[in-house]
């Protein structure tokens, strides 16, 4: 059987647009689980992610590579991840680096042997973001986040903060 031109380019056409439509990563959440994973995250991405980590204490911390306060406080985090994540704590980093960065990020997460989730920012709308996250939050960084296992916000904390004081808060909501 012989397709003509126009009938064989049409199904071509309808191929590719179904090839593209099925790739979308936008309909599946965000799954990376190790620092070379880096997915950009936008603003229903993050609600997919408290979502996944729904009946885990969930840590948030957004930061960045040029951010000094940001950088000392990451060996906490990473501290925090080793120390609690058997215990039901799920830690995720969301870089607030340009997409350039993405080898900086990279290598910093290596250098501070990071084994969480990490996420690039690729917010639409950032005043509407924090607003949703906590309007009380001015938007500086490190800024981060203790969801309790129902996925409700129960603590956060705006500029640098110490592995002790992360663990004052994450251990009574743990089981």
């Amino acid at each position: 059987m012989k397709l003509e031109p126009a009938r064989l380019a049409g199904l071509v056409a309808l191929a590719a647009a179904a090839s593209v439509v099925g790739c979308s990563r936008s309909a599946a959440p965000p799954e990376p689980d190790r620092p070379d994973g880096i997915l950009k995250l936008d603003e229903a991405g993050f609600r997919r992610l408290r979502e996944k980590y729904r009946g885990r204490v969930l840590l948030v911390n957004f930061w960045a590579t040029w951010c000094e306060p940001c950088r000392e406080e990451f060996p906490g985090l990473v501290r925090l991840d080793r120390t609690f994540r058997d215990h039901g704590l799920s830690v995720v980093a969301v870089s607030m680096d340009e997409p350039e960065s993405i080898s900086d990020i990279k290598e910093f997460l290596k250098s501070q042997s990071a084994e969480f989730g990490s996420y690039l920012h690729n917010f639409h709308d950032f005043a509407a973001l924090v607003d949703s996250i906590n309007p009380d939050w001015g938007g500086g960084i490190p800024a981060t986040f203790l969801y309790d296992r129902q996925g409700a916000l129960v603590h956060s904390w705006e500029g640098g903060t110490s592995y002790e004081e992360f663990a004052r808060s994450v251990r009574p909501l743990l089981p």
